[in-house]
């Protein structure tokens, strides 16, 4: 049986960025980031290109990858990636032991970030790991119907900064997942109490989904390339 595999998805359509995956980001498509980082790590026994571009798949195939063509229904502005990656790995053919995701908009992440979470993943008391970016959140969430929008704290005792809980966001660069965790659940989280959480910087945690974005981490990339960070 297939030890681990990379599966990254990377479908044609964007919203924000148009055809934003084969993008160039500093001197390659930003897909081939995430196939090359899986490459380095040394981990996977299959890596995976799922799309409906047909400049992806072949991109993936001159990569020496195995390119996935994907359902046009699990194509769409609407479709959920967990969906995508249940659908490929339900297959008897597809079965492993671990799943990592990569998203290509993730272009900042490295192959030790990768590594040193299927150090975790392989820990029986986890069943997934997810990378995070610290937070110092203080906000208000959604719409209460007519009532306005939910505050996350004590109006009468308003914290500084220095002074607030860490919180950590999803920065959607990796997502590790037993197997039989992600068969049984249908996604790439389980069971919310056996998750690990790996932190990893700002710097690295940037995710394109819009022309502003691309641009910050092309500057982050020359930033981090210059040796800037701790």
């Amino acid at each position: 049986m297939t030890r681990a595999t990379a599966f990254i998805p990377a479908r044609a359509g964007s919203k924000g960025l148009p055809g934003k995956n084969k993008k160039d980001f500093a001197g390659k498509p930003l897909v081939q980031w995430s196939i090359d980082q899986a490459k380095a790590s040394k981990l996977f026994d299959k890596i995976i290109v799922s799309s409906d571009d047909p400049d992806i798949i072949a991109l993936a195939d001159k990569c020496g990858v195995i390119p996935h063509e994907r359902h046009p229904e699990l194509a769409t502005d609407e479709s959920i990636v967990d969906e995508v990656i249940f659908d490929f790995f339900v297959r008897p053919e597809n079965k492993c032991k671990y799943i990592c995701q990569l998203n290509p908009t993730s272009p900042l992440r490295t192959p030790e970030d990768i590594v040193t979470m299927y150090k975790f993943i392989k820990m029986k008391k986890y069943f997934s790991v997810v990378s995070v970016k610290w937070s110092d959140f203080i906000g208000w969430v959604g719409q209460a119907s007519n009532k306005g929008p939910i505050c996350s704290y004590n109006i009468d005792k308003r914290p500084n900064r220095q002074t607030r809980k860490d919180y950590f966001l999803e920065n959607g660069a990796i997502y590790w997942v037993k197997y039989d965790v992600l068969i049984a659940y249908g996604n790439m989280i389980g069971n919310p109490e056996r998750v690990k959480l790996y932190e990893m910087p700002l710097e690295r945690s940037l995710e394109i989904d819009t022309p502003f974005d691309f641009y910050i981490a092309e500057k982050a990339y020359e930033y981090t390339s210059m040796g800037l960070t701790n």
